[in-house]
């Protein structure tokens, strides 16, 4: 899979036709697969074309760059190379794309070859959001995902930050295409909470860690306590391992999976690692074991 910056003008050095998924992708959610089991579909019926998506690197609200995300964005590019994505378009928003007028949005998919676009009923693009489906269909085949709902309730990226933030990790791998997962650097098995990334909610977590492509097993502590006087994030969390007997580099990147949790932390006199969630986990493992 190839990632290009793009910036909805630029001519990407891309010379195949694509079919194209077109949203702001926050996250990757059982919604979005709609999307992207139409874009599969297609490529049954035009096998010359690449399967391209665009994705923004932060969340945008009312015409504003969020700052938090609640995905990092390379979570979310290890899934959509999972899906087989040929081309992703990572778009860094800032004000001059917001102001982007409809057409120019149009003629930077034409000039990309794009042939296909695959969306949802309510996507808008361009300034003041005068982009709609019915401009795309003047230049493109447009197909059209069906809305997904869980329980009436359409599956959405505000949800998504609600269970982050309620530390609802059951409801998270649920409604995700992968299951919930950020990246860290350790230091001795203390890690930082990732800047600029909606936290999730103080607990104590089952889940798998990889480092160099080896899965490992055991616990996330994830403090009550993340920032110091200044308000700076502290490398306070901890990563308990159970098939590791070494310290892993600081400069190495850890992909931590979220497998369910043990508990959440309240107060201060819960805020740490016991033997009964050491034994929680152990028993999870041994009864998932493959």
């Amino acid at each position: 899979m190839q990632v290009f910056d793009w910036d909805f003008k630029a001519k990407l050095n891309i010379n195949e036709p694509l079919t194209i998924c077109l949203g702001s992708f926050e996250t990757l959610h059982l919604g979005h697969n709609e999307l992207f089991k139409i874009a599969k579909d297609l490529k049954q019926s035009y096998p010359d074309q690449k399967l391209a998506i665009m994705m923004f690197k932060n969340p945008v609200k009312n015409s504003q760059v969020l700052t938090k995300k609640a995905m990092q964005p390379k979570t979310r590019l290890y899934t959509l190379a999972m899906l087989g994505f040929d081309y992703v378009f990572l778009v860094d928003v800032n004000q001059t794309i917001l102001n982007c007028s409809y057409s120019d949005f149009i003629q930077g998919l034409k000039i990309n070859n794009v042939k296909n676009v695959v969306c949802g009923q309510d996507f808008r693009f361009g300034f003041n959001r005068e982009g709609n489906i019915d401009k795309l269909k003047k230049y493109f085949n447009v197909y059209v995902a069906n809305e997904l709902k869980v329980n009436k309730q359409k599956i959405s990226s505000t949800i998504i930050n609600e269970f982050i933030e309620e530390g609802n990790i059951n409801g998270l791998n649920k409604l995700l295409i992968d299951k919930y997962s950020i990246i860290v650097n350790s230091q001795k098995f203390n890690f930082k909470y990732p800047e600029h990334l909606n936290q999730l909610k103080a607990g104590i977590y089952i889940a798998n860690v990889v480092w160099n492509n080896i899965e490992y097993h055991g616990l996330i502590f994830i403090n009550k306590n993340q920032f110091d006087s200044n308000n700076n994030l502290q490398e306070n969390n901890i990563i308990y391992l159970f098939d590791i007997d070494y310290f892993i580099s600081k400069y190495q990147e850890l992909y931590i999976e979220f497998l369910q949790c043990i508990r959440h932390i309240n107060n201060n006199s819960e805020n740490q690692i016991s033997t009964n969630d050491i034994e929680i986990a152990k028993n999870y493992f041994i009864a998932n074991k493959k």
